[in-house]
């Protein structure tokens, strides 16, 4: 397979990836070659919103074939993955990884026909995401070598139009970045906020939350999918909507499985589904609502989940815990302090979203062949 097509004066062509990339097996290694110090392995967890990330390293101590090194300008993708939504992902090799190495259950893409950058983003597509769906396979999370070189692409054959589309979309790419730091920086802000305004001060109250609240887990007689004007809150967010509501500004807490531990505001009438959910139901008046949600966000109640293998927390364990509270008056205040901080973490939030839709946009149309 090899089609050339004229778009806007440039030539396309369409191959078969394996054509115009190469693939390259990653590093196994086993558990005593791993040490403090060594030959850093990049794994899925080295892959963070499209950039390579270092807060969960391994080292090895060990011969390392030259296959298994990356190169600058490589693409680092997973392969296989215990998550199917994880396979596919990647991040382009930046000068400061050069001489690492890479794992078996990662793959790296080279190829010395298209631009590396824009490499990147065709990988990225939608047109060859909906590939790498297809073709993970049906008892192991995987795609294989056999996948990528069959996996279909299009770019331009002139090297600047290649580099001129990647240009584009990288500044796209900036200002998401530039977007997401900023996001980052109001979290950060809140969190140190958080600490230091629900720090217990002289004359607050020491309560039990089950004093205070009364915890019910969701309600199980629900299909999510039915439609209706009251938003349905599973352990992760909002996965409907229903023609009823069983809680008016409730704070949603995960109970069990990957979302145990997970803290949500559930702000007017709403619906809690039995989705791993636990409700709170407020006792008496001595707790304002917004409140009660930043004591139970600072709690990191994830840490007091029991179970490895599946995660679970129960209302009881919830009523044991100890909390501090003010009067009503410094609850309020407190509250719109931190809700002051939400709001603007949910603005930039609105602003990210209303920019990787225009990248998609551009995507879409860039590398389709439409360079106007």
């Amino acid at each position: 397979m090899n089609e050339q097509c004229t778009m806007n004066n440039v030539q396309w062509r369409k191959v078969k990836l394996g054509e115009v990339a190469k693939t390259f097996t990653g590093l196994t290694y086993s558990p005593n070659c791993i040490d403090k110090s060594g030959t850093l392995v990049l794994r899925s967890s080295n892959i963070k919103d499209g950039q390579l990330c270092f807060d969960d390293n391994v080292f090895v101590s060990m011969d390392i074939p030259e296959r298994a090194i990356v190169q600058e300008n490589d693409i680092l993708i997973c392969v296989r993955n215990g998550s199917r939504n994880l396979i596919g992902k990647c991040a382009l090799i930046t000068k400061d990884a050069v001489g690492m190495a890479f794992g078996a259950f990662m793959t790296v893409l080279r190829s010395n026909i298209i631009d590396p950058k824009l490499l990147l983003y065709i990988w990225q597509s939608n047109s060859i995401q909906k590939q790498v769906a297809n073709n993970i396979g049906a008892t192991i999370n995987q795609i294989t070598n056999a996948d990528f070189n069959r996996f279909e692409i299009s770019y331009p054959a002139d090297l600047s139009a290649q580099r001129r589309i990647a240009a584009i979309l990288a500044s796209a790419d900036k200002v998401i970045a530039a977007t997401q730091k900023t996001i980052a920086k109001y979290k950060q802000i809140k969190q140190g906020m958080m600490e230091e305004l629900l720090k217990p001060k002289e004359g607050w109250k020491m309560v039990k939350l089950g004093e205070v609240y009364n915890f019910q887990y969701g309600d199980g007689n629900k299909n999510p999918n039915n439609n209706g004007d009251y938003p349905i809150y599973g352990a992760n967010g909002i996965i409907g909507g229903y023609t009823k509501f069983n809680a008016v500004d409730s704070v949603v807490i995960g109970h069990m499985g990957e979302y145990a531990g997970s803290v949500i505001w559930a702000n007017g009438k709403h619906f809690v589904t039995y989705n791993g959910t636990i409700t709170t139901v407020k006792d008496n008046d001595s707790l304002y609502d917004r409140f009660g949600f930043f004591v139970l966000l600072n709690l990191d109640i994830k840490k007091i989940c029991a179970g490895s293998g599946q995660p679970f927390l129960s209302y009881d364990t919830l009523n044991k815990i100890g909390i501090s509270v003010p009067d009503l008056a410094e609850q309020h205040r407190i509250a719109a302090i931190l809700s002051g901080i939400d709001a603007k973490i949910a603005a930039e939030e609105k602003v990210l979203e209303k920019y990787e839709k225009v990248k998609k946009g551009l995507m879409e149309r860039l590398l389709d062949g439409n360079l106007e």
